[in-house]
């Protein structure tokens, strides 16, 4: 189980609505390698989604590309920040 601290919060926060790891990065000035792999631990622990084109669900994405993912909160994301 992944433990959700203040840094996994900051990126959950910023993924309410679809966003780029780049985005994230922006918003959270966390460092490059750190929020990359706070959202690939999220994505495999399933608080976030990655989004393909038409905004659909996708569920498996090109790790060499992740910084053009776009990435949302699911409902267990909403329910961590909400809790």
């Amino acid at each position: 189980m992944l433990e959700i601290g203040k840094d996994e919060r900051k990126v959950l926060f910023c993924l309410i609505h679809a966003e780029t790891p780049l985005a994230v990065i922006e918003d959270t000035a966390l460092p490059v390698n750190v929020a990359i792999d706070i959202i690939r631990q999220l994505h495999h622990y399933r608080f976030i989604k990655a989004m393909g084109k038409n905004n659909q669900s996708i569920g498996m994405f090109d790790t060499d590309a992740i910084k053009r993912t776009h990435f949302q909160l699911t409902a267990k994301g909403f329910d961590e920040i909400l809790g």
